[in-house]
């Protein structure tokens, strides 16, 4: 994501654009208990079936842990995505003000 993002000079970082998709349904927090016995939910960021439009979940070199691969041909239509949610939170936010 972040050669994306410097390649296209996008001011967002790469936290800011996954929250924004978890919150639009294109990702998700996935939960798993760890390895290490100790009770401890960790958890990782995924892409939804709605979000493999926009890229792939690649393994990594735990056994069930993925990280999202973006492609470079939605990536515009991601960042639309991305800021209509940006857009539609401060629209909350202001009707809570008003």
């Amino acid at each position: 994501m972040k050669s994306l993002l410097a390649d296209h000079g996008v001011s967002f970082d790469a936290n800011t654009i996954m929250n924004a998709l978890i919150k639009a349904g294109h990702a998700e927090n996935h939960e798993y208990p760890s390895t290490t016995g100790n009770g401890v939910m960790k958890s990782f960021k995924r892409l939804t079936e709605a979000g493999e439009r926009f890229g792939a979940n690649k393994s990594t070199m735990h056994p069930f842990k993925t990280e999202p691969r973006f492609y470079e041909e939605t990536f515009t239509e991601l960042l639309q995505v991305v800021v209509s949610q940006l857009q539609h939170e401060v629209s909350s936010l202001r009707s809570m003000t008003e």
